[in-house]
């Protein structure tokens, strides 16, 4: 039997009263690659293959263990070379589907591995596993926006210098949307089910030393908390969430 997770959410629907509901995961998908613009994204993984790296193709899903998501305020990694992604999460419970959002929390210390026995890879599915993924404790209806799905906004934030800085921002337009992963992974028909939609749209209000996406971790900040909200104008409302990011490894460890 693999050990259990139940994730306590609380629903709001459109019309009527929220009421709670408590989802038993199953099985935890993570987009990679995930933009829209698929052509960009082939582009962007072709210069990994170019140096040798053995690489996925765009929009695919990695999995993730089922324990790791979790919807709590706080969240231990080994080390501080981590870093969180704002994305929508799809829930399927009770043969309904439920929008969260959540982060695609990462350790950025595994990005390109080189290994005698894999060679050069450039993969996400290796930085995913080793942290927890964080989901909201509010959810939408899915039939309650997927009509203007494009139009909701992903936001993030982290703390610099004492300041609630702005991390990133996009819409959900920028990203393949949940009906594309339903018509191709038929595991997302199953109750327990959670979908991660991937990430996109950093903000130039980050100082150049906080990481977000540089090659090298020579001399890169890495937030100690991650602050995420999911907005929809057509209705007038907002998700939202925050975790601090506790390392267990003192800085100058060699396990970072």
């Amino acid at each position: 039997m693999l050990m259990n997770n139940i994730l306590s959410l609380h629903i709001h629907p459109q019309n009527g009263d929220s009421y709670p509901i408590e989802v038993e995961v199953k099985r935890i998908g993570c987009s990679r690659n995930a933009s829209r613009d698929v052509e960009a994204a082939e582009k962007y993984l072709e210069e990994f293959r170019t140096k040798g790296y053995k690489v996925h193709g765009a929009t695919g899903v990695c999995f993730r263990s089922r324990y790791l998501l979790t919807n709590e305020d706080t969240i231990e990694v080994q080390g501080a070379q981590t870093s969180g992604e704002v994305e929508f999460v799809a829930i399927r419970h009770k043969g309904n589907i439920y929008i969260s959002t959540g982060s695609d929390h990462n350790d950025r210390s595994l990005e390109n591995l080189q290994t005698e026995m894999l060679g050069k890879v450039f993969d996400s599915a290796k930085l995913k596993q080793m942290v927890p993924a964080v989901v909201a404790k509010d959810a939408w209806r899915y039939d309650d926006i997927k009509n203007h799905w494009d139009e909701i906004v992903l936001k993030s934030f982290v703390t610099v210098s004492n300041q609630k800085t702005l991390y990133q921002e996009f819409k959900l337009s920028n990203l393949m949307d949940l009906e594309y992963y339903i018509a191709r992974d038929t595991w997302l028909a199953e109750d327990g089910s959670v979908l991660l939609g991937g990430s996109s749209g950093g903000s130039s209000a980050v100082p150049e030393n906080i990481y977000q996406g540089q090659s090298t971790l020579d001399g890169v900040v890495f937030p100690a908390d991650f602050h995420f909200e999911m907005f929809d104008p057509v209705l007038d409302r907002t998700l939202s969430h925050g975790y601090d990011i506790l390392s267990l490894e003192q800085p100058g460890s060699f396990s970072l």
